[in-house]
């Protein structure tokens, strides 16, 4: 559960700015462009947040139908386009009951042919149009039963305001009280609000002096984050696909479900 306590809403993240960037406890009208404006410099910085820590700010599961018999690919919908391979990211294949019945680990695309006569699954990612989930070998009777999910990077939610009329003598339309109380799509808003703080002093020549300063504020702040995610939660099992290194007292059966680094030569 996100921490309440730090939670903000579009509101609160435009007074933020305002505050960072002006020293005043200064409220805004949503109809007008500098609340227009600053709420760009928030959609900007969501955008450019998800880029760090490797997409993990931001990470679901998505649901890629059902498999068809004798296939060995499944498409990506048009509104997701990257799948997230990180650490020990696998596609699960769930059951009825919601319990995973197998797992599919990611390959590199080159290596995927090596592995095409073993029964278990792998898969690698291919960017096109649609993105294709390709596997080693044909789904059989099983797979078809199970229902594929495959963890994916998703963008963060952004603050949808109404279009500006074309006529500049038409007034804006007001703004949704829903979008106005949206909270920021991340867990530590703090954040967001120093990098859009920062772009938009980037857009005003009597504020870009301040431009260094907020950067350095938000890089600070962007490295205690960082720092507290690695150093306070346990490190992810890592794929035995990337440690070179196996057990060579107590050989292991060559029917085992997961890639090892030896397969590869």
């Amino acid at each position: 559960m996100p921490n309440t306590e730090t939670q903000m809403t579009l509101e609160d993240a435009v007074q933020e700015v305002l505050g960072l960037l002006t020293g005043l406890d200064l409220v805004y009208d949503p109809t007008l462009d500098r609340f227009r404006s600053i709420t760009r410099q928030l959609n900007r910085a969501l955008r450019s947040n998800a880029l760090e820590k490797e997409w993990s700010y931001y990470h679901s599961l998505l649901s890629l139908g059902t498999p068809v018999l004798n296939s060995n690919h499944l498409y990506f919908p048009d509104d997701q386009s990257r799948a997230r391979i990180i650490n020990d990211d696998a596609v699960r294949f769930v059951d009825d009951d919601n319990y995973i019945q197998e797992w599919a680990y990611f390959l590199p695309r080159d290596a995927l042919h090596k592995y095409q006569n073993r029964g278990g699954l792998w898969c690698s990612f291919q960017v096109g149009s649609p993105p294709v989930l390709r596997f080693n070998r044909p789904f059989n009777e099983y797979d078809i039963t199970l229902e594929p999910r495959c963890p994916v990077m998703r963008e963060p939610l952004m603050f949808n305001l109404p279009a500006t009329p074309a006529d500049p003598n038409t007034p804006t339309a007001a703004v949704d009280p829903a979008v106005l109380a949206q909270l920021v799509d991340f867990e530590y808003p703090d954040i967001v609000i120093l990098r859009a703080a920062m772009y938009y002093a980037m857009t005003d020549p009597v504020m870009q002096p301040r431009v260094q300063t907020l950067e350095a504020q938000y890089k600070d702040l962007m490295y205690q984050i960082i720092e507290r995610d690695d150093r306070n939660t346990d490190t992810p099992l890592q794929n035995n696909f990337f440690v070179p290194v196996q057990n060579g007292i107590d050989p292991e059966s060559r029917y085992r479900p997961w890639p090892l680094s030896d397969n590869r030569r």
